[in-house]
């Protein structure tokens, strides 16, 4: 019976295990008890009988008991006819589990306890056996319970020491949610701990044998064989092994980790002892790094490959950068060459008029000088150093306008769509070198599509945001993007990165001058845009310009020139300084009947201003050395002369969109130009009324 009654240990003898049917302790024993008591002498066997005896009645009250009883159950200050009639709960506790031992005697059982341990108020322990059962009376019906105690001599202190280290043990597994088993590998029952059955989900109960078929239920099926085979492997070489593997339990799938021991009897293995501990929140843990491990790595190739990307468009840009202010130098420097050669040519033309053949040549130098401009001109706009009359443009006016452009220079194997949305509104730019850009685009296109193809142009409006600025080197904003793509070969991957390269061609030598995409590169960028493309081998390219939208209404084109060759006799202050083409300058004015005043920096030109000489006009280059350029000698000299009147020439200048739109009054001469040209502009600039000082 020691799976229902455990070993229990009391603080003194009022704490002492009793048994007792829980009836009132008060009522007298019956009279018939009592007679019958006296008439089997029982009573007195057990007054006097030197052993641990005691007598209760139905009421589980005492009838008798030994002076043993007494000692041995410490109850002081009562004796053996004092506690006659007394119930037993005067002096014990009672339990649940005692009034269920004490109803079941009443009922007729019999009932032994091998380990009962005492513990005394001295502190000492005693171990005890004790028998009770019932007594009838002479109808046979149960009379009362006997209760009779014995002291072992010799405490079974291994049986002590091994329940305390399996209480131990199994506390243990609680705390560490370890559970263990120990399977019978020769047939025998496969037993499970409390803690065991909790991990797999199974309600405990003691020592539970688990099936096999019942052990496959519990495996992740994925995980079975792999199981089956390690156990196999273990039993057959002995030893140990441990392995990680899932379970079905109530809450989901589970990890387990698993270690045993093979045990063996006589040189054959007998037993497989082991545990088992739940991993599922270790085995998330490590999962989570992993994953967060992988994520940083890829993050980490990520940043790495965007350094890279941002190194190579950093290098890529400071070699464009490099470039352009190389070839605006050079440009600069050859427009003030060019500007002698074109501008002699009318003379000369005048003075060979009546000699045919060398009209001819002087014919030739003119249209040489023409394509020096050009090309010039070209690489002007690469470095982002032309002068550009910015207004506000409706797109998609100009775009068709282009088109229309486009038909005669593409010719017809190209067909062309415009797709026209009405709501784009306007940029802030110069139109006459976007409709050249749109072209030179159509160009490359139609190249690209030498067996007929499609040109599409389109335009849209977008909002950039910080971050999308940050990556096409905008400010954030609203823009307008025009895409123009065609569905030819595509651009080779190996070139992609040097398409915007001045004199970089594919066409071949003397097919193209390889600045197309150069200008419009340079004209997006100087207009405060940007340009991309998307391309693909074999199925087209998609060019893409953004540029700043404007809120203002579209500006009609300025005619401020009239088609005469005008003369004058007023006085101008030429301000140049390169020589060649300040000697030139002031020939051709002399020439045209004005007289000038020649000045090769803004030093002299304001020495001369002091003089209170007479100036009609001022005649500027913008570049010039020193820290005082054609604008801020301008604004000096208005100071002292406010009604004077201003001419300003450039090879090249870093003129703002806004300086020149937000002026009318500046009047722009671009180097080179022709004598007709000079005549017409200067005439101009003094005949229009002059802007007053501060209001620039």
């Amino acid at each position: 019976m020691t799976e229902i009654f455990e070993p229990l240990f009391f603080d003194g003898p009022w704490n002492m295990t009793t048994f007792a049917a829980g009836l009132p302790p008060n009522d007298p024993p019956s009279d018939a008890a009592s007679s019958d008591l006296s008439s089997w002498s029982l009573k007195n066997f057990i007054e006097t009988t030197p052993g641990c005896i005691a007598m209760f009645d139905a009421q589980m009250r005492y009838l008798a008991v030994s002076a043993r009883y007494l000692v041995d159950n410490e109850i002081t200050g009562e004796t053996q006819k004092s506690i006659v009639g007394r119930s037993v709960f005067e002096f014990r506790r009672a339990t649940d589990k005692a009034r269920e031992t004490n109803q079941r005697v009443l009922s007729g059982e019999t009932i032994t306890k091998d380990d009962f341990c005492f513990r005394r108020s001295d502190g000492t322990m005693t171990w005890m056996r004790w028998h009770m059962q019932p007594w009838r009376l002479p109808d046979q019906s149960v009379g009362g319970a006997v209760l009779a105690m014995e002291t072992v001599t010799a405490p079974n202190e291994a049986a002590e020491r091994l329940a305390a280290s399996e209480s131990l043990l199994r506390l243990s597994q609680e705390a560490g949610h370890i559970g263990s088993y120990d399977w019978d590998i020769a047939g025998g029952p496969n037993l499970w701990s409390d803690e065991q059955c909790r991990l797999h989900g199974i309600e405990p109960s003691g020592a539970r044998s688990i099936s096999v078929d019942e052990w496959r239920s519990l495996m992740h099926p994925d995980d079975l064989p792999m199981l089956e085979r390690r156990l196999a492997d273990i039993i057959e070489t002995g030893g140990s092994g441990e392995l990680e593997h899932r379970i079905l339990g109530p809450n989901g799938v589970r990890w387990i980790y698993s270690r045993g021991q093979i045990v063996g009897g006589a040189g054959k293995p007998t037993r497989l002892i082991g545990i088992n501990m739940d991993i599922t929140e270790r085995r998330k843990l490590e999962d989570d790094l992993r994953e967060l491990t992988r994520t940083l790595e890829q993050r980490v190739e990520q940043e790495v490959a965007a350094r890279e990307a941002a190194q190579i468009k950093l290098a890529h840009a400071q070699k464009i950068r490099s470039i352009g202010e190389l070839t605006g130098g050079v440009a600069h420097d050859f427009n003030n060459l060019l500007t002698v050669i074109p501008g002699t040519i009318d003379t000369l033309a005048d003075g060979v008029a009546d000699r045919p053949q060398l009209a001819a040549i002087v014919q030739m130098i003119g249209s040489a000088a023409d394509r020096g401009a050009k090309l010039t001109s070209s690489l002007l706009a690469f470095a982002r150093k032309q002068p550009l009359r910015p207004r506000s443009t409706d797109v998609e006016a100009l775009i068709a306008t282009t088109c229309d452009l486009l038909t005669s220079v593409l010719g017809r194997q190209i067909e062309i769509d415009f797709a026209k949305r009405d709501y784009i509104g306007t940029v802030f730019v110069d139109p006459d070198q976007l409709s050249s850009a749109l072209v030179n685009l159509g160009i490359n296109a139609r190249d690209a599509m030498p067996n007929r193809g499609r040109l599409t142009i389109d335009a849209d409006t977008v909002a950039i945001d910080q971050d999308e600025a940050a990556v096409r080197d905008l400010s954030a904003g609203s823009y307008v993007t025009i895409s123009v793509t065609d569905t030819g070969t595509g651009i080779d991957k190996a070139i992609q990165s040097k398409i915007y390269e001045p004199f970089f061609s594919t066409k071949g030598v003397g097919k193209g001058t390889g600045l197309g995409l150069s200008m419009v590169y340079g004209f997006v960028k100087q207009s405060g845009g940007h340009i991309d493309f998307e391309t693909e081998e074999g199925k087209g390219t998609t060019f893409r310009l953004y540029l700043p939208v404007s809120d203002d209404e579209p500006s009609a084109a300025a005619d401020n020139f009239q088609k005469r060759l005008p003369r004058g006799d007023e006085t101008i202050l030429c301000v140049e300084d390169d020589a060649i083409v300040r000697d030139f300058v002031t020939q051709q004015l002399q020439a045209l009947g004005y007289r000038t005043i020649a000045a090769s920096n803004a030093t002299e030109a304001l020495r001369e201003v002091r003089s209170g000489l007479p100036i009609d006009l001022l005649f500027t280059d913008i570049v010039m050395p020193g820290s005082t350029d054609g604008w801020q000698l301008a604004e000096l000299i208005r100071q002292l002369r406010p009604g004077i009147k201003v001419l300003y020439t450039t090879g090249y200048s870093d003129v703002s969109s806004q300086q020149l739109s937000s002026d009318a009054g500046i009047v722009l001469l671009e180097k080179p130009y022709r004598l007709s040209r000079l005549a017409e502009v200067v005439r101009n600039a003094i005949d229009n009324p002059a802007p007053v000082s501060g209001d620039r």
